[in-house]
């Protein structure tokens, strides 16, 4: 194979060895990697005929499907990064993520194409629902050198942040798990996750690496186990990737008996804890496929990993360094360093996020703390920061709390992750109300159906006269957390 450089000579590496071989799939359809070659390079001209170039970046902002997949490879052919933004999050925060990594051009939903009419100007029609329009602002900021996406996770300062990460970065990651999981053209990859984030770039990638079948799993199916279990078996998935959540609903809700999944061959989980006790429910229903643990942030992707012995009896480690990164802990948290680390935020400053040994060597902070076991594998026990987790996602509960305290009836706010008796991460909001008609969890709700992303709404609303504080009159989140 080639020597690639770019993550779109991938695609057309396979179009080349494998033309007619399936390269996605989504519902009824599918598209082979000839015509997935051929359709991106339409876009691609689309995209440079109104001065897309190296640079320059363009928002995807539509629900999964083949037509995005061509507009990824599209948007990287031409040079420019992509960042792909959830369309089912309220507008007013999609507008920020395009405002603020200032796209170029957007390739999006009709529907949501009126939400940008007076910043955008309607350039041609993509099909299935899809349109390119092009920004209005010619003077907009250039990308770093190499930039190939921009992914924007929860910010602690309130808004989102985007994670820069470049064409050799991703690649490290890509040939690593290549290396690691020795995947062939003959393998079905699992696309669960939605493209804005972090799982999908293994999804994508390795899949399109090796000449293999990507299926593409709509939202709505993603969550019913009973239709994913289902789909797993008609499709004949062999490498799976989600975060245990979603493994714990299929195994517990997906009547998985009732199906053959003798090609499931690797399981893939990361993002969150997955408690023992579950895990093994799981591991009794496809006995014949192989497990690993991935770990690591948006800014590194994958950093360590842990395939799991035939009897894991004890906790789930996150296991050792991948072999293309090097690690080190200070002060309990663990320190990444390597090619595959991030670019950095998007317009934001980078210092607080690294820190430089005596050589001059940079880390990055994952703010996670960990121990070590006996046999090298490292172990996650928490973190420095009010970051958590949910279904994989990365949440900063500040930005809960900056959406709340927007709210004209709310004097103040305090919001609180923990987990669970089950070890899933149940957030909770404590809310100073300003008219006590509006003590209503049901209007709560919906307020934050309105301005936050579905995984970040608070699991319950807990009115209260006043908070904790502490001595330096910052809130007391140790104390709220007894009030649970």
């Amino acid at each position: 194979m080639d020597k690639v450089e770019m993550l779109y000579e991938l695609l057309e590496n396979s179009a080349g060895l494998f033309p007619e071989n399936t390269a996605v799939c989504y519902l009824d359809n599918s598209i082979s990697y000839r015509q997935l070659n051929s359709s991106s390079n339409q876009i691609k001209e689309t995209l440079q005929s109104i001065e897309v170039k190296e640079g320059t970046r363009v928002a995807i902002c539509a629900p999964k499907s083949i037509e995005f997949v061509s507009s990824i490879f599209g948007i990287l052919k031409s040079g420019a990064a992509y960042v792909p933004v959830d369309y089912s999050s309220p507008v007013e925060r999609n507008q920020f993520i395009i405002q603020n990594c200032e796209v170029v051009a957007i390739i999006i939903t009709k529907e949501l194409y009126e939400h940008f009419k007076n910043e955008f100007t309607f350039v041609s029609d993509l099909g299935n629902d899809l349109v390119i329009a092009k920004n209005n602002n010619s003077s907009l900021k250039k990308s770093p050198e190499d930039l190939a996406y921009v992914l924007y996770t929860s910010g602690s300062t309130g808004v989102p942040k985007g994670v820069m990460c470049s064409n050799s970065a991703a690649l490290e990651f890509i040939n690593w798990s290549s290396v690691t999981f020795n995947p062939t053209n003959k393998d079905h990859f699992s696309s669960h996750a939605p493209f804005h984030f972090d799982l999908s770039i293994f999804d994508l990638y390795v899949s399109i690496k090796h000449g293999a079948k990507l299926v593409l799993i709509k939202e709505e199916v993603g969550k019913q186990p009973l239709l994913l279990a289902q789909l797993i078996a008609e499709q004949k998935i062999s490498i799976w990737y989600s975060t245990p959540s979603i493994l714990n609903m299929l195994s517990e809700y997906g009547k998985m008996e009732k199906y053959d999944f003798g090609n499931l061959r690797l399981i893939l989980f990361a993002g969150e804890l997955f408690p023992i006790i579950k895990f093994n429910a799981l591991r009794k229903k496809t006995p014949s496929a192989v497990y690993y643990n991935l770990y690591g942030p948006t800014e590194t992707n994958v950093c360590t990993y842990y395939r799991l012995p035939e009897n894991q009896e004890t906790a789930i480690p996150i296991g050792k360094v991948c072999e293309h990164y090097q690690s080190l802990i200070v002060k309990e948290e663990l320190l990444i360093s390597g090619t595959g680390v991030m670019l950095g935020y998007w317009s934001l400053p980078q210092k607080e996020s690294f820190w430089n040994d005596n050589s001059g060597k940079q880390w990055y902070k994952t703010g996670d703390i960990v121990d070590v076991e006996v046999n090298g594998n490292y172990v996650f026990k928490g973190r420095r920061d009010r970051m958590v987790k949910r279904n994989g996602y990365r949440i900063e509960l500040d930005e809960i709390e900056t959406a709340l305290d927007k709210h004209a009836d709310i004097s103040k706010s305090a919001v609180i992750g923990y987990a669970d008796k089950d070890q899933q991460m149940t957030i909770s909001a404590f809310v100073l109300i300003k008219k006590e008609d509006e003590k209503s969890v049901i209007k709560m709700k919906e307020y934050c159906m309105n301005n936050l992303p579905s995984y970040m709404i608070p699991n319950d609303f807990i009115f209260v006269e006043d908070l904790p504080y502490t001595s330096s009159h910052k809130v007391d989140y140790q104390k709220l957390k007894q009030l649970v």
